[in-house]
């Protein structure tokens, strides 16, 4: 399987670079190359604890093929690495990742005719993450791969512009059960119990069927979007875990099964050379799974369903040099259905978990020699919870990242 997937990839890169190719022998296409590539370097603190100093490379890559008069070819290379610490939300909480690196291949068709667009696309995505300074790359727990394939139909009308989009993906953690087995002892029970062999082997890969839609209007001088998202995710192979009248809990024949809805609303207006915009988001992830931790004999129902509120001012200024400089605060508050707090001991208590997470970033890039730009970054994050028992995920702590580097453009 593993060969599959690399197999996978070189075909993508071959098909990339063929593209290009045939792009510079064949009279009739236009090629429209479009890249950008960025080295910084920085630090993470956490809780004031500081990391070492470690880089950051950002590249995209994507030679826009022109077939002719409605028909273009958007090869896409876009790659990441990210030396710096974070914390990412995987497998329903906050995990310190150490190390980062993400490939995505894809491919998308355009085809417009008047109005209208409509745009197949495929992709391909393998991402490394490396928890500990000595993880050897490829090993991480929480690898992961992810094929998807999808479709844009967009009809551009005097009042305003529909999108409509269907995704199919599937994700895999080729890594997760393998090594689950040697976890016991280092993640807490509940996780352990939900995810060891009796409730399947691969019980973090999902498929999922999404289906979104955006309406944007303008009504002058700002720029109005509306969206609503739906996405059907199921895990086949991670069992449902029940409770019997009496006795343990016991995994039924039913598998796991996600509904996640997003509605979100977004303005945004330009004062050049400010743009000024907002938006706002509500999320509802709805889960089917219960959860059973057996060092406290506590049955846990609905664990991983929230309620997901968010909010994002930002103003950015842009120049005609070139020069950028942005400011932005993103609040996010989330509200878990089920999942009961815990004090620092371990102990549960009635109340449900809730959290809220404040994020401020800002951003500037200065040219300095043709395409050439300097950029900088900071951010600093501060996320607060009930939630008390952190012995595998982070609720509460204060963090904060500088980069600054160059961007190369073309």
């Amino acid at each position: 399987m593993e060969k599959t997937k690399q197999d996978f990839v070189k075909f993508c890169l071959a098909g990339f670079l063929a593209l290009t190719f045939f792009s510079v022998l064949h009279a009739g296409v236009k090629l429209a190359p479009a890249a950008d590539i960025s080295l910084l370097g920085g630090k993470y603190y956490l809780d004031s604890d500081a990391a070492s100093f470690q880089g950051r490379l950002d590249a995209f890559l994507s030679p826009v093929l022109e077939l002719g008069e409605g028909h273009a070819l958007i090869p896409v290379y876009a790659g990441n690495y990210s030396g710096t610490q974070d914390i990412q939300e995987l497998a329903g909480g906050g995990v310190l990742t150490r190390q980062r690196q993400t490939h995505t291949f894809s491919l998308k068709y355009v085809y417009t005719r008047e109005f209208d667009k409509y745009k197949p696309r495929i992709s391909y995505t393998k991402a490394l993450i490396k928890e500990t300074k000595d993880e050897k790359w490829g090993d991480g727990l929480f690898d992961y791969t992810t094929l998807s394939l999808g479709f844009d139909a967009e009809q551009e009308r005097p009042h305003g512009t529909f999108t409509e989009s269907y995704d199919f993906y599937r994700v895999k953690y080729p890594n997760y059960s393998t090594l689950l087995s040697a976890a016991q002892t280092v993640i807490d029970t509940t996780t352990f119990s939900e995810l060891s062999s009796n409730a399947g082997t691969d019980t973090m890969d999902n498929t999922n069927h999404r289906l979104g839609f955006v309406y944007t209007w303008f009504p002058d001088p700002a720029v109005m979007k509306a969206g609503y998202d739906i996405t059907y995710r199921s895990y086949g192979d991670q069992a449902l875990v029940a409770r019997p009248a009496t006795g343990q809990p016991y995994f039924k024949s039913d598998k796991r099964a996600d509904i996640l809805q997003n509605l979100s609303v977004r303005v945004s207006r330009a004062i050049k050379p400010v743009y000024l915009g907002v938006g706002a988001r509500v999320g509802w992830l709805s889960s089917n799974q219960d959860s059973y931790d057996s060092s406290r004999t506590k049955f846990i129902k609905d664990y991983y369903s929230y309620v997901d509120l968010g909010l994002s001012p930002s103003m950015n200024f842009i120049f005609k040099n070139g020069a950028q400089f942005g400011f932005g605060v993103e609040w996010r508050r989330l509200y878990y259905l089920g999942r009961l707090k815990q004090d620092a001991g371990g102990n549960y208590g009635e109340a449900k978990i809730n959290q809220t997470v404040w994020l401020s970033s800002i951003s500037a890039r200065y040219p300095v020699f043709r395409r050439f730009f300097a950029r900088a970054a900071y951010n600093y994050q501060v996320s607060s919870s009930n939630m008390n028992y952190e012995a595998n995920y982070r609720y509460n702590y204060r963090a904060s990242t500088y980069l600054a580097g160059l961007e190369w453009e073309f």
